[in-house]
Formats: C-alpha cells, sequence, structure tokens
C-alpha cells in the first residue's frame, strides 16, 4: 500500500511538471510559414550632383592701374567710389602740362595745313596726268608726299588726343575707384601710381579646387556665398596643381553680383559639381551582401535579385548607375527577408 502511494504521488508530480513545462514554452508546429509586410516602389529618374566647399578671395573681373603718363599735378574728381563709364577719373595740370599741350596743338594744327595743301594739289595734279599732261613718275612722287601729309596727320592727331585723354582720363567701365597713393593736388611723376579702377559689377571669385576638374561645369554654376545664390561661369582653372594650397586654382564670373559684393574681402562659399539625371531607388530597396549591392525587382509577380552599381545619395534616394532602368518596381519594405529567406539573416547591421 505504501510503495503504491509512493509510485502514484511521484507519478502526479512528473505530470504537473511537464505541464507547467508546456505552459512555458509553447511549441510552434513545424512547417509553419511566417508572413513578411512588404513595400515596393518604382524606379525614378532625378538629378544628383556633390557640393564643393571653400574659400576664396572675392576680385575684380576687370581692374586697371592708373599709372601717370606725364608730369603734373594729379585732380581727383571723384574721392574714392562708385564712377560711371565715361565720367573723368582725374585731370593733370601744371605750366608742363599747358605747354607740351600748346605744342601738340601747334604741331596739328601743320598737320592740318601741309594735308590740305598737298590734298589741293595731288587732285590737280590726278586731272594732269588723266590728259597725258603729266608723266606717271613724276605723279607718282605727288602721291608719295600726299601719303606722307596723311600719316604726319594722323600721328599729330593721336598724340594730341593721347595726351589730352591721359591728363583727363575717363573711366572706361562702371567701377570703383580706389587705393589712391597720392593726394588731391600733389604732384605725380611719369609712371607713378596714383590709384586702381575696378570693375565692381563683375566679380570672381580665386579658389582652390581639391576635387576632379572633370566634374566641373564651365557653364551655369549655382553658388552659394553669404547665405545668398549667385549664377557663375568657369573662367579659369588650372590645369597643374598649386604647390602653395595643394589643389587646382579656379576663376568662376559671379552674374547678377552688382555692388553686393566687395572686391578684396575673403568669403566661404559652397557650389555643386557633378551634376547628372541618374535612375534612383530608396534607400530602402538596396540590400548590401559583402562587396556587392542588389535590389529584389518584382518581374512577372516574381521577386529576383538583380546586381546593381550605387551612386550618390539625395533626399532618401539612392543612384543607381547600372543595372536598373527608370520604372522597374522593387521591394522596399521587407526587401532584406525576400533576400536572404531567413529573418535571423537580414538584421540589419552598419556596414
Amino acid at each position: 500500500m505504501t510503495r503504491y502511494f509512493f509510485a502514484l504521488k511521484k507519478a502526479g508530480w512528473l505530470f504537473l511538471l511537464s505541464f507547467l513545462v508546456s505552459c512555458g514554452y509553447p511549441k510552434v508546429p513545424a512547417g509553419h510559414a511566417v508572413r513578411i509586410k512588404t513595400g515596393t516602389a518604382r524606379a525614378v529618374t532625378t538629378v544628383f550632383y556633390k557640393t564643393y566647399s571653400g574659400y576664396g578671395m572675392l576680385q575684380a573681373l576687370r581692374s586697371l592701374d592708373l599709372e601717370a603718363k606725364f608730369d603734373g599735378i594729379v585732380h581727383f574728381n571723384n574721392l574714392k567710389g562708385r564712377i560711371k563709364k565715361g565720367t573723368v577719373l582725374y585731370t593733370m595740370s601744371g605750366p608742363e602740362i599747358d605747354l607740351k599741350r600748346e605744342n601738340l596743338e601747334k604741331a596739328l594744327a601743320n598737320a592740318q595745313s601741309q594735308y590740305r595743301y598737298f590734298k589741293q594739289y595731288y587732285e590737280a595734279q590726278k586731272l594732269l596726268v588723266r590728259k597725258d599732261y603729266l608723266s606717271r613718275i613724276d605723279f607718282e612722287k605727288v602721291v608719295r608726299d600726299f601719303d606722307n601729309a596723311q600719316n604726319n596727320l594722323n600721328k599729330a592727331q593721336y598724340m594730341l588726343d593721347y595726351f589730352l585723354s591721359m591728363t583727363r582720363y575717363k573711366a572706361p567701365f562702371n567701377g570703383y575707384l580706389d587705393d589712391l597713393q597720392v593726394q588731391q593736388g600733389e604732384d605725380a611723376v611719369v609712371e607713378q601710381l596714383l590709384g586702381t579702377f575696378q570693375d565692381d559689377d563683375h566679380i570672381k571669385l580665386i579658389a582652390p579646387f581639391y576635387g576632379n576638374p572633370k566634374e566641373l561645369a564651365e557653364n551655369n554654376i549655382s553658388i552659394k556665398i553669404s547665405n545668398k545664390i549667385y549664377r557663375g561661369k568657369l573662367i579659369y582653372l588650372e590645369k597643374a596643381i598649386n604647390p602653395s594650397t595643394g589643389g587646382h586654382t579656379l576663376w568662376i564670373a559671379l552674374r547678377d553680383s552688382a555692388r553686393q559684393l566687395k572686391s578684396g574681402n575673403y568669403v566661404s562659399f559652397s557650389f555643386l559639381t557633378n551634376k547628372r539625371e541618374s535612375v534612383a531607388v530608396p534607400k530602402a530597396a538596396l540590400i548590401r551582401q559583402q562587396n556587392n549591392y542588389f535590389v529584389m525587382e518584382i518581374i512577372n509577380r516574381k521577386y529576383k535579385k538583380i546586381p546593381v552599381k550605387p551612386g550618390l545619395e539625395r533626399n532618401g534616394l539612392i543612384e543607381i548607375k547600372e543595372g536598373l532602368k527608370k520604372g522597374a518596381v522593387v521591394l522596399t519594405k521587407g526587401a532584406f527577408e525576400i533576400f536572404y529567406g531567413n529573418i535571423r539573416k537580414s538584421m540589419k547591421v552598419e556596414d
């Protein structure tokens, strides 16, 4: 009786333990399919580009060093500031200037008188040679004298015009008079620097470029300076690497920059390079397996692993350089699970 009781008690404890274990760890029937939620997207075309940032110097696209061509007293008509094309920048005066002008005016008057005389003589001799009253040899001498008179007149006119232009110099373009080296009313000598005249309506950016020169577009560069976008054009790119900067020196002419940017300022900038239109898919569609990349394309309601070559990323889209065409339908949500066929293998790990 006692043995029977203990055997029954032992069997009861085993049954209870078995029941508790089965309640704590339920089994999943073999071959049970786990449903994976999926999402899809179509491959589209979008614009990709790289952003290049750096520091550079602003300079006037055109600048002019004002040098004294004659000795005299300098009078600036506008002491520093913006000057329109054709406005007088400076004049020079003094006894030597007045004497030089008088001599050039006399030389021009004499050349004009000589020209009028030889022109009348030439016209008269031309009628005689037509009627054979004058030999061709004698007429050739008349032609030479007339040509010399005309050349002397042109030279005298040029000398006076040049003198007047250099002693009453006018702005060749809209610009800014700056960096004056002499004061108002001071004497200046030949080749002395008077100041500089810069074209502030047209500014260029000079900066080193450390990227691939082939990625630069020569026209229509959008460049940001001081939180403002300007249109630019590449006008110069140094082929060799500049040893002082380690990059290729470039010049970008800035449009629409009149009176907004100051020549001589050092600025930070950024612009877009290697701009292109490419096929793109959402970032979630791209699957990496070691050094290879794939997407899961849906073809005839079936999943197919498509090897691709990715590129740049922009706004959540990945550029697909090779392997996929526009309009292709690819998996986004659930792409990893479907690709590997095993949920445990599809755990996302940062590469």
